[in-house]
Protein backbone atom coordinates (compact mmCIF):
# COMPACT_ATOMS: atom_id res chain seq x y z
CA UNK A 1 0.00 0.00 0.00
CA UNK A 2 0.75 3.50 -1.03
CA UNK A 3 1.66 6.27 1.40
CA UNK A 4 -0.43 9.34 0.77
CA UNK A 5 1.28 12.33 -0.52
CA UNK A 6 0.06 16.14 -0.54
CA UNK A 7 1.40 19.46 -2.49
CA UNK A 8 0.61 22.90 -1.84
CA UNK A 9 2.38 25.92 -3.97
CA UNK A 10 0.03 28.77 -5.28
CA UNK A 11 2.51 28.48 -8.21
CA UNK A 12 0.54 26.09 -10.90
CA UNK A 13 4.06 25.35 -12.82
CA UNK A 14 5.75 24.38 -8.86
CA UNK A 15 3.38 22.10 -7.78
CA UNK A 16 3.09 19.98 -11.61
CA UNK A 17 7.17 19.85 -11.44
CA UNK A 18 7.07 18.02 -7.90
CA UNK A 19 4.88 15.68 -9.65
CA UNK A 20 7.55 14.80 -11.70
CA UNK A 21 10.77 15.33 -10.14
CA UNK A 22 11.29 11.76 -8.43
CA UNK A 23 9.09 8.78 -9.01
CA UNK A 24 6.96 8.88 -5.69
CA UNK A 25 5.68 4.96 -6.96
CA UNK A 26 9.23 3.65 -6.11
CA UNK A 27 9.52 5.82 -3.26
CA UNK A 28 6.69 4.21 -1.49
CA UNK A 29 3.90 7.16 -2.43
CA UNK A 30 1.00 8.56 -4.26
CA UNK A 31 0.01 12.09 -5.11
CA UNK A 32 -3.83 11.80 -3.92
CA UNK A 33 -4.14 15.79 -3.99
CA UNK A 34 -2.21 18.97 -5.10
CA UNK A 35 -3.65 22.30 -3.10
CA UNK A 36 -2.99 25.66 -4.60
CA UNK A 37 -3.35 27.51 -1.51
CA UNK A 38 -3.69 26.93 2.32
CA UNK A 39 -7.32 26.89 2.36
CA UNK A 40 -7.94 24.35 -0.40
CA UNK A 41 -5.21 22.29 1.33
CA UNK A 42 -7.03 22.40 5.28
CA UNK A 43 -10.52 21.85 3.37
CA UNK A 44 -9.35 18.89 1.89
CA UNK A 45 -7.49 17.79 5.28
CA UNK A 46 -10.98 18.19 7.12
CA UNK A 47 -11.96 15.30 5.38
CA UNK A 48 -8.67 12.99 4.21
CA UNK A 49 -5.52 11.64 5.92
CA UNK A 50 -2.10 11.88 4.20
CA UNK A 51 1.10 10.91 5.23
CA UNK A 52 3.19 13.67 3.65
CA UNK A 53 2.61 17.29 2.90
CA UNK A 54 4.97 19.49 1.15
CA UNK A 55 4.11 23.01 0.79
CA UNK A 56 5.33 26.39 0.01
CA UNK A 57 6.30 28.91 2.68
CA UNK A 58 5.13 31.88 0.96
CA UNK A 59 1.29 31.87 -0.31
CA UNK A 60 -1.47 34.11 -0.26
CA UNK A 61 -3.56 34.92 3.12
CA UNK A 62 -2.15 32.00 4.98
CA UNK A 63 2.03 30.73 4.64
CA UNK A 64 2.88 27.32 5.14
CA UNK A 65 3.59 27.15 8.70
CA UNK A 66 0.18 28.68 9.90
CA UNK A 67 -1.46 25.89 7.39
CA UNK A 68 0.44 23.59 8.92
CA UNK A 69 -0.54 24.68 12.60
CA UNK A 70 -4.06 25.02 11.94
CA UNK A 71 -4.20 21.16 10.39
CA UNK A 72 -2.16 19.69 13.27
CA UNK A 73 -4.47 21.54 15.88
CA UNK A 74 -7.15 20.14 13.66
CA UNK A 75 -5.87 16.57 14.62
CA UNK A 76 -4.11 15.93 11.19
CA UNK A 77 -0.68 14.25 11.76
CA UNK A 78 1.56 14.03 8.91
CA UNK A 79 5.01 14.20 8.28
CA UNK A 80 6.14 17.85 5.95
CA UNK A 81 8.58 19.43 3.91
CA UNK A 82 8.38 23.19 3.72
CA UNK A 83 9.90 24.88 0.11
CA UNK A 84 10.56 28.55 0.02
CA UNK A 85 12.74 30.73 -3.09
CA UNK A 86 15.22 32.07 0.04
CA UNK A 87 16.53 30.46 2.82
CA UNK A 88 15.09 32.23 6.31
CA UNK A 89 15.93 31.17 9.64
CA UNK A 90 12.72 32.13 11.45
CA UNK A 91 11.07 29.74 9.01
CA UNK A 92 13.14 27.10 9.87
CA UNK A 93 12.99 27.44 13.87
CA UNK A 94 9.25 27.46 13.55
CA UNK A 95 9.32 24.39 11.45
CA UNK A 96 11.32 22.40 13.50
CA UNK A 97 8.59 23.55 16.60
CA UNK A 98 5.92 21.84 14.00
CA UNK A 99 8.03 19.00 13.04
CA UNK A 100 8.74 19.58 9.93
CA UNK A 101 11.16 17.01 8.43
CA UNK A 102 13.45 19.79 5.97
CA UNK A 103 13.37 23.11 4.75
CA UNK A 104 14.19 22.90 1.10
CA UNK A 105 15.06 26.26 -1.17
CA UNK A 106 13.57 26.39 -4.55
CA UNK A 107 14.33 26.04 -7.19
CA UNK A 108 14.37 22.25 -5.29
CA UNK A 109 17.29 19.58 -5.74
CA UNK A 110 15.96 16.25 -7.01
CA UNK A 111 18.87 14.49 -5.06
CA UNK A 112 17.61 16.23 -1.49
CA UNK A 113 14.26 16.07 -1.91
CA UNK A 114 14.90 12.48 -3.05
CA UNK A 115 17.05 11.74 0.11
CA UNK A 116 14.42 13.24 2.33
CA UNK A 117 11.03 11.37 1.01
CA UNK A 118 13.14 7.91 1.54
CA UNK A 119 14.00 8.94 4.82
CA UNK A 120 10.56 9.85 5.87
CA UNK A 121 8.97 6.50 4.23
CA UNK A 122 11.33 4.21 6.29
CA UNK A 123 9.69 6.66 9.53
CA UNK A 124 6.59 5.83 8.23
CA UNK A 125 6.98 2.14 7.78
CA UNK A 126 8.75 1.86 11.58
CA UNK A 127 5.97 3.27 12.61
CA UNK A 128 3.30 0.96 11.26
CA UNK A 129 5.60 -2.02 12.27
CA UNK A 130 5.61 -0.51 15.29
CA UNK A 131 1.51 0.07 15.65
CA UNK A 132 1.57 -3.45 14.33
CA UNK A 133 3.20 -5.11 17.01
CA UNK A 134 1.30 -2.94 19.70
CA UNK A 135 -2.26 -3.99 18.01
CA UNK A 136 -1.30 -7.65 18.28
CA UNK A 137 0.50 -7.37 21.52
CA UNK A 138 -2.94 -5.89 22.76
CA UNK A 139 -5.61 -8.09 21.15
CA UNK A 140 -3.49 -11.12 22.38
CA UNK A 141 -3.45 -9.63 26.10
CA UNK A 142 -7.45 -8.67 25.54
CA UNK A 143 -7.92 -12.63 24.54
CA UNK A 144 -5.64 -13.90 27.32
CA UNK A 145 -7.87 -11.62 29.92
CA UNK A 146 -11.42 -12.76 28.60
CA UNK A 147 -10.20 -16.42 29.29
CA UNK A 148 -8.51 -15.15 32.57
CA UNK A 149 -4.60 -15.98 31.61
CA UNK A 150 -3.23 -13.05 32.66
CA UNK A 151 -1.14 -12.25 36.09
CA UNK A 152 -1.71 -9.24 37.68
CA UNK A 153 1.29 -7.18 36.00
CA UNK A 154 0.22 -8.22 32.48
CA UNK A 155 -3.66 -6.79 33.63
CA UNK A 156 -2.50 -3.74 35.21
CA UNK A 157 -0.20 -3.35 31.71
CA UNK A 158 -2.93 -4.18 29.97
CA UNK A 159 -5.20 -1.30 31.43
CA UNK A 160 -2.48 1.10 30.65
CA UNK A 161 -2.77 0.35 27.01
CA UNK A 162 -6.29 1.40 26.77
CA UNK A 163 -7.65 4.12 24.85
CA UNK A 164 -8.89 6.60 27.53
CA UNK A 165 -11.64 7.92 24.71
CA UNK A 166 -12.91 4.61 24.73
CA UNK A 167 -15.92 5.03 27.03
CA UNK A 168 -18.70 2.37 27.71
CA UNK A 169 -21.07 0.42 26.98
CA UNK A 170 -19.85 -2.70 25.60
CA UNK A 171 -21.27 -5.64 24.24
CA UNK A 172 -19.00 -8.60 23.22
CA UNK A 173 -19.72 -11.00 20.53
CA UNK A 174 -18.21 -14.33 19.56
CA UNK A 175 -18.40 -14.97 15.60
CA UNK A 176 -18.37 -18.71 14.91
CA UNK A 177 -17.84 -20.05 11.42
CA UNK A 178 -15.36 -20.99 8.82
CA UNK A 179 -11.92 -18.76 8.78
CA UNK A 180 -12.49 -17.00 5.64
CA UNK A 181 -16.31 -16.24 6.23
CA UNK A 182 -14.72 -14.84 9.54
CA UNK A 183 -12.03 -12.65 8.13
CA UNK A 184 -14.33 -10.94 6.11
CA UNK A 185 -16.42 -10.02 8.96
CA UNK A 186 -13.57 -8.81 11.06
CA UNK A 187 -12.69 -6.02 8.23
CA UNK A 188 -16.40 -5.40 8.68
CA UNK A 189 -16.21 -4.62 11.72
CA UNK A 190 -12.64 -2.55 11.40
CA UNK A 191 -14.35 -0.57 8.68
CA UNK A 192 -17.21 0.45 11.66
CA UNK A 193 -14.05 1.90 13.38
CA UNK A 194 -14.72 -0.67 16.20
CA UNK A 195 -11.15 -0.83 18.27
CA UNK A 196 -11.30 -4.18 19.98
CA UNK A 197 -11.73 -6.71 16.97
CA UNK A 198 -10.06 -9.65 18.25
CA UNK A 199 -8.47 -11.87 15.16
CA UNK A 200 -6.29 -13.95 16.57
CA UNK A 201 -8.54 -17.44 16.71
CA UNK A 202 -10.10 -16.77 13.47
CA UNK A 203 -8.00 -20.05 12.29
CA UNK A 204 -9.92 -21.73 15.33
CA UNK A 205 -13.10 -20.66 14.04
CA UNK A 206 -13.35 -17.96 16.60
CA UNK A 207 -13.62 -14.15 16.32
CA UNK A 208 -14.11 -11.89 19.01
CA UNK A 209 -15.53 -8.02 19.05
CA UNK A 210 -15.95 -6.30 22.04
CA UNK A 211 -18.05 -3.21 20.51
CA UNK A 212 -18.16 -0.21 21.85
CA UNK A 213 -21.43 1.62 21.81
CA UNK A 214 -25.08 2.35 22.39
CA UNK A 215 -26.37 -1.12 22.47
CA UNK A 216 -29.08 -1.11 19.96
CA UNK A 217 -26.54 0.72 17.35
CA UNK A 218 -24.42 -2.30 18.05
CA UNK A 219 -27.29 -4.58 17.09
CA UNK A 220 -28.33 -2.32 14.26
CA UNK A 221 -24.23 -2.63 13.01
CA UNK A 222 -24.52 -6.50 13.46
CA UNK A 223 -27.91 -7.23 11.45
CA UNK A 224 -26.05 -5.27 8.64
CA UNK A 225 -22.66 -6.83 8.81
CA UNK A 226 -24.82 -10.43 8.94
CA UNK A 227 -26.74 -9.02 5.89
CA UNK A 228 -23.37 -7.31 3.46
CA UNK A 229 -21.88 -11.14 4.34
CA UNK A 230 -25.26 -12.89 3.14
CA UNK A 231 -23.42 -16.71 4.40
CA UNK A 232 -24.65 -18.32 6.75
CA UNK A 233 -23.47 -17.46 9.95
CA UNK A 234 -23.61 -17.73 13.85
CA UNK A 235 -23.02 -15.14 16.64
CA UNK A 236 -23.63 -15.29 20.28
CA UNK A 237 -24.30 -11.99 21.45
CA UNK A 238 -23.44 -10.84 25.67
CA UNK A 239 -25.74 -8.55 27.91
CA UNK A 240 -23.85 -5.27 27.96
CA UNK A 241 -21.49 -4.20 30.00
CA UNK A 242 -21.32 -0.47 31.69
CA UNK A 243 -17.93 -1.09 33.34
CA UNK A 244 -14.68 -2.49 31.54
CA UNK A 245 -14.35 -4.95 34.14
CA UNK A 246 -17.20 -6.60 33.62
CA UNK A 247 -16.58 -7.27 29.88
CA UNK A 248 -14.93 -10.10 31.74
CA UNK A 249 -18.58 -11.65 32.87
CA UNK A 250 -19.94 -10.99 29.64
CA UNK A 251 -17.79 -13.11 28.01
CA UNK A 252 -18.09 -15.42 30.70
CA UNK A 253 -21.72 -15.70 29.68
CA UNK A 254 -20.94 -16.80 26.05
CA UNK A 255 -19.06 -19.46 27.54
CA UNK A 256 -21.72 -20.83 29.20
CA UNK A 257 -23.65 -20.68 25.65
CA UNK A 258 -21.00 -22.42 23.99
CA UNK A 259 -20.63 -25.20 26.61
CA UNK A 260 -24.39 -25.83 25.84
CA UNK A 261 -23.92 -25.98 22.51
CA UNK A 262 -21.18 -28.49 22.47
CA UNK A 263 -23.72 -30.26 25.08
CA UNK A 264 -27.04 -29.72 22.50
CA UNK A 265 -25.15 -29.53 19.40
CA UNK A 266 -28.99 -28.92 17.17
CA UNK A 267 -30.42 -26.66 19.84
CA UNK A 268 -29.38 -23.30 18.03
CA UNK A 269 -28.30 -24.95 14.69
CA UNK A 270 -31.19 -22.37 13.37
CA UNK A 271 -30.26 -19.52 14.98
CA UNK A 272 -27.97 -16.72 13.20
CA UNK A 273 -27.79 -14.35 16.59
CA UNK A 274 -27.66 -16.27 19.79
CA UNK A 275 -28.44 -14.09 22.85
CA UNK A 276 -26.58 -14.88 26.24
CA UNK A 277 -30.71 -14.45 27.43
CA UNK A 278 -31.08 -18.19 25.59
CA UNK A 279 -29.52 -19.24 28.86
CA UNK A 280 -32.80 -18.28 30.72
CA UNK A 281 -35.06 -19.44 28.19
CA UNK A 282 -33.59 -22.55 28.01
CA UNK A 283 -33.73 -23.03 31.79
CA UNK A 284 -29.91 -23.11 31.95
CA UNK A 285 -28.73 -22.35 35.27
CA UNK A 286 -26.03 -19.61 34.89
CA UNK A 287 -23.41 -21.15 37.00
CA UNK A 288 -21.44 -18.51 37.72
CA UNK A 289 -22.50 -18.36 41.42
CA UNK A 290 -21.83 -21.94 42.06
CA UNK A 291 -18.60 -21.51 40.72
CA UNK A 292 -18.26 -18.31 43.31
CA UNK A 293 -19.32 -20.25 45.89
CA UNK A 294 -17.12 -23.20 45.68
CA UNK A 295 -14.58 -20.98 45.87
CA UNK A 296 -15.72 -18.94 48.81
CA UNK A 297 -15.30 -22.62 50.13
CA UNK A 298 -17.83 -22.81 52.98
CA UNK A 299 -20.75 -25.32 53.21
CA UNK A 300 -23.19 -23.84 53.98
CA UNK A 301 -23.04 -21.18 51.16
CA UNK A 302 -22.52 -24.16 48.21
CA UNK A 303 -25.67 -25.76 50.07
CA UNK A 304 -27.71 -22.62 49.53
CA UNK A 305 -26.57 -22.45 46.12
CA UNK A 306 -27.24 -26.39 44.90
CA UNK A 307 -30.65 -26.05 46.58
CA UNK A 308 -31.57 -22.51 44.89
CA UNK A 309 -30.47 -24.29 41.45
CA UNK A 310 -32.14 -27.53 42.35
CA UNK A 311 -35.12 -25.81 43.03
CA UNK A 312 -35.52 -23.87 40.29
CA UNK A 313 -35.28 -26.84 38.06
CA UNK A 314 -37.92 -28.36 40.10
CA UNK A 315 -40.34 -25.66 39.63
CA UNK A 316 -39.17 -25.59 35.38
CA UNK A 317 -40.08 -29.20 35.71
CA UNK A 318 -36.81 -29.11 33.54
CA UNK A 319 -36.17 -32.26 30.98
CA UNK A 320 -34.40 -35.17 32.96
CA UNK A 321 -31.52 -35.25 30.36
CA UNK A 322 -31.01 -31.56 30.92
CA UNK A 323 -30.92 -31.90 34.68
CA UNK A 324 -28.32 -34.38 34.16
CA UNK A 325 -26.23 -31.89 31.75
CA UNK A 326 -26.56 -29.47 34.82
CA UNK A 327 -25.45 -31.57 37.73
CA UNK A 328 -22.33 -32.62 35.21
CA UNK A 329 -21.44 -29.05 35.06
CA UNK A 330 -21.68 -28.71 38.71
CA UNK A 331 -19.95 -31.61 39.56
CA UNK A 332 -16.74 -31.03 37.50
CA UNK A 333 -16.75 -27.27 38.75
CA UNK A 334 -16.53 -29.34 42.36
CA UNK A 335 -13.31 -31.80 40.90
CA UNK A 336 -12.03 -29.43 39.34
CA UNK A 337 -11.89 -27.13 42.96
CA UNK A 338 -11.75 -29.86 45.25
CA UNK A 339 -8.08 -31.78 45.26
CA UNK A 340 -9.81 -34.12 47.84
CA UNK A 341 -11.82 -35.66 44.99
CA UNK A 342 -9.53 -38.96 43.07
CA UNK A 343 -10.06 -39.85 39.57
CA UNK A 344 -11.92 -43.05 40.69
CA UNK A 345 -14.63 -40.82 42.64
CA UNK A 346 -14.56 -38.81 39.06
CA UNK A 347 -15.98 -41.59 37.17
CA UNK A 348 -18.10 -43.41 39.91
CA UNK A 349 -20.25 -39.97 40.30
CA UNK A 350 -20.16 -39.06 36.80
CA UNK A 351 -21.93 -42.50 36.37
CA UNK A 352 -23.90 -42.26 38.96
CA UNK A 353 -25.40 -38.93 37.49
CA UNK A 354 -26.12 -40.69 33.87
CA UNK A 355 -28.01 -43.35 36.27
CA UNK A 356 -30.23 -40.68 38.07
CA UNK A 357 -33.87 -41.08 38.15
CA UNK A 358 -34.77 -38.07 39.87
CA UNK A 359 -33.83 -34.63 40.92
CA UNK A 360 -34.15 -35.42 44.42
CA UNK A 361 -31.16 -38.51 44.13
CA UNK A 362 -29.20 -35.68 42.25
CA UNK A 363 -29.82 -33.57 45.05
CA UNK A 364 -28.77 -36.22 47.39
CA UNK A 365 -25.33 -37.64 45.27
CA UNK A 366 -24.13 -33.61 46.49
CA UNK A 367 -24.67 -33.75 49.67
CA UNK A 368 -22.56 -37.24 49.44
CA UNK A 369 -20.25 -35.76 47.27
CA UNK A 370 -19.79 -32.75 50.11
CA UNK A 371 -19.45 -35.12 52.66
CA UNK A 372 -16.74 -37.43 50.95
CA UNK A 373 -14.34 -34.49 50.82
CA UNK A 374 -14.79 -33.27 54.14
CA UNK A 375 -11.57 -34.25 56.04
CA UNK A 376 -9.91 -36.35 53.31
CA UNK A 377 -6.63 -35.34 52.05
CA UNK A 378 -5.72 -34.29 48.35
CA UNK A 379 -5.12 -36.49 45.64
CA UNK A 380 -2.23 -36.72 44.00
CA UNK A 381 -4.20 -37.21 40.83
CA UNK A 382 -2.15 -35.39 38.44
CA UNK A 383 1.37 -36.43 36.39
CA UNK A 384 4.78 -35.55 38.28
CA UNK A 385 5.66 -32.25 36.42
CA UNK A 386 2.12 -30.54 36.86
CA UNK A 387 2.47 -31.73 40.67
CA UNK A 388 5.55 -29.83 41.00
CA UNK A 389 4.04 -27.05 39.28
CA UNK A 390 1.46 -26.86 41.94
CA UNK A 391 4.15 -27.49 44.50
CA UNK A 392 6.00 -24.12 43.13
CA UNK A 393 2.99 -22.67 43.42
CA UNK A 394 1.79 -23.23 47.22
CA UNK A 395 5.56 -22.55 48.24
CA UNK A 396 5.89 -19.46 45.67
CA UNK A 397 2.67 -17.21 45.36
CA UNK A 398 3.92 -14.50 47.62
CA UNK A 399 6.18 -13.89 44.77
CA UNK A 400 5.72 -12.12 41.44
CA UNK A 401 5.48 -16.29 39.95
CA UNK A 402 5.52 -16.34 36.30
CA UNK A 403 4.46 -19.95 34.14
CA UNK A 404 7.98 -18.90 32.80
CA UNK A 405 9.96 -19.40 36.10
CA UNK A 406 8.30 -22.30 36.94
CA UNK A 407 9.08 -23.71 33.35
CA UNK A 408 13.25 -22.74 33.74
CA UNK A 409 12.67 -24.13 37.67
CA UNK A 410 11.64 -27.35 36.22
CA UNK A 411 13.75 -27.62 32.86
CA UNK A 412 10.93 -27.80 30.51
CA UNK A 413 9.59 -25.52 28.06
CA UNK A 414 6.78 -22.42 28.71
CA UNK A 415 4.82 -23.29 25.84
CA UNK A 416 4.84 -27.12 26.67
CA UNK A 417 4.20 -26.91 30.63
CA UNK A 418 1.33 -24.09 30.28
CA UNK A 419 -0.41 -26.79 27.48
CA UNK A 420 0.15 -29.36 30.20
CA UNK A 421 -0.83 -27.48 33.00
CA UNK A 422 -4.18 -26.16 31.26
CA UNK A 423 -5.12 -29.67 30.30
CA UNK A 424 -4.46 -31.45 33.49
CA UNK A 425 -5.93 -29.07 35.89
CA UNK A 426 -8.69 -27.19 33.38
CA UNK A 427 -6.84 -23.97 34.88
CA UNK A 428 -4.40 -21.89 33.10
CA UNK A 429 -1.23 -21.30 35.17
CA UNK A 430 -2.24 -17.95 36.45
CA UNK A 431 -5.55 -18.95 37.58
CA UNK A 432 -4.56 -21.04 39.75
CA UNK A 433 -2.33 -19.15 41.25
CA UNK A 434 -4.44 -16.70 41.67
CA UNK A 435 -7.11 -19.20 43.12
CA UNK A 436 -4.36 -20.34 45.62
CA UNK A 437 -3.99 -16.46 46.66
CA UNK A 438 -7.26 -16.15 47.42
CA UNK A 439 -7.61 -18.97 49.70
CA UNK A 440 -5.24 -17.74 51.73
CA UNK A 441 -6.63 -14.54 51.40
CA UNK A 442 -9.72 -15.79 52.81
CA UNK A 443 -7.92 -17.44 55.77
CA UNK A 444 -5.57 -14.24 56.66
CA UNK A 445 -9.23 -11.97 56.78
CA UNK A 446 -11.06 -14.99 59.12
CA UNK A 447 -8.53 -15.55 61.50
CA UNK A 448 -6.43 -12.12 61.42
CA UNK A 449 -6.79 -8.88 61.77
CA UNK A 450 -4.65 -7.77 58.90
CA UNK A 451 -6.11 -4.73 57.11
CA UNK A 452 -7.27 -5.88 53.54
CA UNK A 453 -4.39 -3.92 52.01
CA UNK A 454 -1.94 -5.87 53.94
CA UNK A 455 -3.64 -9.18 52.84
CA UNK A 456 -3.32 -7.99 49.63
CA UNK A 457 0.53 -7.27 50.20
CA UNK A 458 1.29 -10.52 51.97
CA UNK A 459 -0.21 -12.99 49.57
CA UNK A 460 1.66 -11.66 46.23
CA UNK A 461 -0.44 -8.73 45.45
CA UNK A 462 1.33 -5.42 44.66
CA UNK A 463 -1.81 -3.72 44.08
CA UNK A 464 -4.65 -3.42 46.80
CA UNK A 465 -7.36 -2.30 43.90
CA UNK A 466 -6.25 -5.17 41.85
CA UNK A 467 -6.38 -7.70 44.54
CA UNK A 468 -9.86 -6.72 45.37
CA UNK A 469 -11.20 -6.85 42.02
CA UNK A 470 -9.33 -10.33 41.75
CA UNK A 471 -10.85 -11.50 44.95
CA UNK A 472 -14.67 -10.42 44.16
CA UNK A 473 -14.03 -11.96 40.45
CA UNK A 474 -13.50 -15.37 42.27
CA UNK A 475 -15.94 -15.01 45.46
CA UNK A 476 -18.29 -12.53 44.34
CA UNK A 477 -17.70 -10.39 47.71
CA UNK A 478 -15.10 -8.26 48.40
CA UNK A 479 -12.53 -8.85 50.99
CA UNK A 480 -14.55 -6.46 53.37
CA UNK A 481 -17.63 -8.26 53.07
CA UNK A 482 -16.29 -11.79 53.09
CA UNK A 483 -15.02 -10.40 56.51
CA UNK A 484 -18.03 -9.39 57.58
CA UNK A 485 -20.15 -12.34 56.48
CA UNK A 486 -18.12 -15.18 57.97
CA UNK A 487 -15.72 -14.19 60.30
CA UNK A 488 -18.54 -15.75 62.98
CA UNK A 489 -19.49 -18.80 60.66
CA UNK A 490 -17.34 -20.43 58.19
CA UNK A 491 -17.64 -24.29 57.65
CA UNK A 492 -14.69 -25.13 55.54
CA UNK A 493 -15.64 -27.91 52.55
CA UNK A 494 -12.67 -29.62 53.46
Amino acid sequence: MLYKAMFVDDEYMILQGLTMIVPWDELGFEVVYTAKNASDALAYLANHTVDLLITDIQMPEMNGIEMIQQAQAAGNQFFSIILSGYQEFNYVKQGMALGVRNYLVKPVNKTELRTSVAAIAEELAAQQQLAAEKELYQESSLLLWLNDELNESEYLHLLSMQNGDVKPPYTVMQFLGEPAQLATISRLWQKADQPFVLAGRIEEGQLTVIAVGERQKVIDRLNQVIEEKQEACQVIVSETAIAWEDVYHAYEKIKQVQSLQSFYPDLFMAEPIIPVSILERNEEQPLLSFNKALTIGDRKTVQSELDDIFGTLTQAQTDPEHVRYTAFLLFNDMYRQLPALSDENHEAILNKIKEAQSLADLRELFDDILRLVKNKPSQKRYSEIVQKTIQLIEEGFTHDLTVKAAAEALHVSVVYLGQLFKKETDMSFNQYVNRVRIKQAQKLLLHTMQTVSEVGDSIGYNNTNYFSKMFKKLTGLTPKEFRDQYSQQYESLE
